[in-house]
């Protein structure tokens, strides 16, 4: 009897592993829904301050002082930086009393009983060469002073006491508003017509993304072949100057519509067209139908016609991914 019983008890085993065999696997599904589509291109950018400025000296020279560091807070016409004034200070001082010098020589040979015009001539030239002599000398003193063209926080100071510098060196110092920070991020050609001043974005730096809006786009590209696209957006407290971000711009965007998964859809016979497979609702099987698509979003898709809010798709391989 037992042997018996321990038989019937294998053979429904195995009875229930071959019927679950032949059993069909459900397919993954998604439920026809209404909601919304996005449609994006995407850039790598930068966090940047809204405000920025360098400070180079207009002149050569040595630097005498450094009177900032980096993190300093500096408003508009405060002293960054100032170079030696000893080689400058004597050529200044000695235009300076030529022009004197000439200018009380013309007063004398203007008081004779008679003057003599070429001499009058001659130190007006004379004259001419001082004044140019003590400009020159003045705006090279004036540019061995260095000072802040904006409020901000220094970013970089690149020299120190000693340092030789000439009109051409690299900026000495870097100013920046810290409490205005943008993302700029470099658009290809052929998508930059797409993305102008006013287009929603959706920033992503160290935390969510947010959005906000383009504020600028660069006339030419840079030399990367790029346009530098600023977007304003509110950025997390951890965000610096510097960090990498990732910018969605908004293309287009519908809602209120009929929307299925991106895998769902498959090329259709025509333009505009995609394959669906859909659960039928009497009965076990699957019929395939031909649905207009319209926006094409990320993760999903508008469908025009051809499917209805409830039906069940099987999202499977779907359409090719979005190019960025």
């Amino acid at each position: 009897m037992v042997a018996v019983l321990l038989l019937f008890v294998v053979v429904v085993v195995i009875g229930g592993l071959a019927l679950g065999a032949d059993a069909p696997l459900r397919p993954d599904t998604a439920t026809v829904v209404r909601g919304s589509v996005v449609a994006q291109t995407r850039a790598d950018g930068t966090v940047v301050s809204r405000q920025a400025s360098t400070a180079s000296f207009p002149v050569d020279g040595v630097v005498a002082s450094v009177d900032v560091t980096t993190g300093a807070e500096v408003r508009a016409g405060d002293v960054l930086a100032t170079l030696d004034e000893s080689a400058v200070r004597p050529r200044l001082e000695a235009a300076r009393a030529a022009v004197v010098a000439d200018e009380r020589a013309r007063d004398a040979s203007t008081r004779v009983p008679v003057p003599d015009p070429v001499a009058i001539a001659r130190l007006d030239a004379a004259i001419s060469a001082d004044r140019a002599a003590l400009a020159e000398a003045q705006q090279v003193l004036d540019g061995g002073v260095l000072r802040a063209a904006q409020d901000g926080t220094v970013t970089g100071v690149r020299a120190q006491v000693g340092d030789r510098v000439t009109a051409s060196s690299p900026p000495v110092v870097e100013i920046a508003d810290l409490a205005g920070l943008v993302v700029r991020a470099g658009v290809e050609p052929a998508q930059v017509a797409a993305v102008p001043v006013g287009r929603t974005a959706f920033v992503t730096t160290t935390g969510p993304a947010t959005r906000g809006r383009v504020t600028d786009v660069a006339p030419v590209p840079g030399p990367d072949g790029r346009y530098a696209v600023t977007v304003d957006a509110p950025l997390d407290g951890s965000a610096r100057i510097g960090v990498p971000a990732r910018v969605g711009f908004v293309l287009a965007r519908r809602d209120g519509v009929l929307v299925v998964p991106r895998g769902a859809l498959r090329p259709g016979p025509a333009p505009e067209t995609a394959t669906v497979s859909v659960l039928r609702d009497q009965g076990p099987g699957i019929d395939t139908r031909v649905v207009g698509v319209g926006l094409v979003g990320d993760d999903v898709a508008e469908v025009l016609d051809g499917l209805a809010v409830g039906d069940e798709v099987v999202v499977g391989a779907g359409l090719p991914a979005t190019e960025e």
